[in-house]
């Protein structure tokens, strides 16, 4: 069969993991998850194998072409055949990877990644509130657009701010971004191809992830609290991780922009994502 690989025969039953111990995080992007992944990952580390604690590696079957020609480093330059192999050898030896997988991560490997799972406790993460969703997510790519490749960058630091949640102790992001979008005077507009991709990701989460998988649990953050994560992981975070907390997405469109936004999804909205226990919180005026 194409695509199977050596260590195929070793894979153990899915019995052999109690669902409970070693769960999988589902999720479209922006959605929580670097959040509540935080607390998976600390869970794992006495039940599993943990990567660094970062999205760059709890985003296992992430395709970045930035990563892989940019980033002098291994890892990202592995395929997803080279990772799944990875899976399949950690579990000949009874271990399991704690990750992540975002939606558009898995649409091209999910047969094979459906196949790799089943059985297992599965997590499906949603936003009840579509439209800060996808504002969130559309503020963003607005803001990719206008920077490019470049990386985000502190005066007083080596490292950089990425354009996810800043961790609590990373102070520094918040006006970094804010400082980014004037100087390459970022234009927050609506595109129809971002819109596109969310239509697409939705559904395939909603009708094809959540349809097709034993029973996830499926949990919408409006709902979650550190309470919760805590109780449920049975783990603490000295730093935990947190939304921007002065960044009002809506403020940087302008009103006639904000509409269209609006009036576009609204309509995806009215047509289908109401069906899916999503809600519309939103009152808009023009």
């Amino acid at each position: 069969m194409k695509g199977k690989s050596q260590y195929e025969d070793f894979r153990l039953p899915p019995r052999a993991v109690p669902r409970a111990e070693r769960p999988l995080l589902i999720s479209l992007h922006k959605s929580g998850s670097t959040w509540v992944f935080s607390y998976i990952h600390k869970h794992y580390r006495k039940r599993g194998i943990t990567m660094p604690p970062n999205n760059f590696y709890s985003e296992f079957f992430v395709d970045d072409p930035y990563f892989s020609h940019k980033i002098k480093n291994e890892f990202f330059k592995r395929s997803s055949e080279e990772r799944f192999a990875l899976l399949e050898l950690l579990r000949k030896f009874g271990l399991e990877l704690a990750l992540k997988a975002h939606v558009p991560e898995i649409i091209d490997i999910w047969p094979r990644f459906k196949e790799f799972y089943k059985g297992y406790g599965i997590l499906v993460l949603k936003r009840r509130d579509i439209f800060s969703h996808y504002l969130n997510i559309l503020f963003f790519h607005c803001v990719k657009e206008a920077v490019g490749d470049r990386r985000l960058r502190g005066k007083e630091e080596e490292g950089y701010t990425s354009l996810v949640p800043s961790k609590i102790y990373h102070g520094q992001s918040e006006d970094i971004l804010k400082s980014t979008i004037i100087e390459y005077n970022v234009q927050f507009k609506h595109h129809d191809i971002v819109l596109k991709r969310f239509t697409r990701n939705i559904r395939f989460l909603n009708d094809v992830v959540i349809e097709e998988l034993d029973k996830p649990e499926v949990l919408f953050t409006e709902d979650i609290t550190t309470d919760w994560l805590r109780n449920r992981f049975k783990v603490d975070l000295k730093k935990t991780v947190e939304p921007f907390k002065t960044l009002d997405f809506a403020s940087y469109f302008k009103p006639e922009e904000l509409k269209i936004v609006h009036d576009k999804l609204y309509e995806r909205f009215d047509n289908e994502f109401k069906y899916m226990g999503y809600r519309w919180e939103i009152d808009f005026q023009a």
